[in-house]
């Protein structure tokens, strides 16, 4: 997966260096782009040895509405999951603060559509850097709930959410029409467990870092 990234990185940095010497200064405001993007997906909610590393993609349709401001709707494909321990403490004496023990292993599958704001900052000409935040609403299309503990019912959980959505990335215009981008982001989902102590209760939601290489395209004559 990694030396697959690596090639189409190198791709971008060829296409990018071919065009950047005859591109004019280029400002993007009332613009629509459409594009595709690909990359890795990292499961940072997995505390066990399960395997965390995936392919992810997705498409784009992105509004510049000012010259460093755009509002993006994408369509995204991803897996996700969350795992989560908590022994039971209960000490068997008859003064017994102890709670009992909360466990399970869930992993699924989903189409996440992300609405996301973005504001970029001029690094070097057509070159810029960016900061998104946003919202998705998921749909999961696998879900399988392993090993919960009896004190959980997974029939209490939704096979639709709302997500939480932050990243950051980099945005060159190779022309008037096209630019690539790479872009890091963290989607924070929905909670798939929780347990009950001494000081109150914890959630354990699923959390997903993805890398997105991507190319867009404005289609305007």
């Amino acid at each position: 997966m990694k030396k697959i990234i690596f090639v189409i990185v190198i791709f971008c940095i060829n296409l990018v260096c071919a065009q950047s010497a005859k591109t004019d200064l280029i400002n993007p405001e009332n613009n629509w782009y459409f594009g595709v993007e690909i990359g890795s997906n990292n499961i940072t909610s997995f505390h066990f040895k399960q395997s965390d590393q995936s392919f992810q993609g997705g498409v784009l349709a992105e509004y510049h509405f000012a010259k460093h401001w755009s509002l993006s709707a994408r369509i995204k494909y991803f897996k996700t999951g969350v795992s989560f321990y908590k022994p039971d403490t209960h000490s068997g004496s008859w003064f017994d603060l102890g709670t009992d023990a909360y466990f399970g292993s869930f992993y699924g599958s989903e189409i996440n559509i992300p609405v996301n704001i973005k504001w970029d900052f001029r690094i070097y000409k057509n070159f810029s850097g960016n900061l998104k935040f946003g919202l998705g609403y998921g749909f999961e299309t696998e879900s399988n709930y392993e090993n919960y503990s009896p004190n959980l019912n997974t029939n209490d959980y939704s096979k639709t959410h709302g997500s939480l959505i932050t990243g950051y990335g980099f945005n060159y215009f190779i022309n008037h029409k096209m630019a690539v981008y790479i872009d890091y982001e963290f989607i924070y989902g929905v909670s798939k467990g929780y347990s009950k102590g001494l000081f109150g209760s914890k959630d354990y939601s699923t959390k997903n870092t993805l890398f997105n290489i991507g190319i867009k395209y404005n289609f305007k004559k």
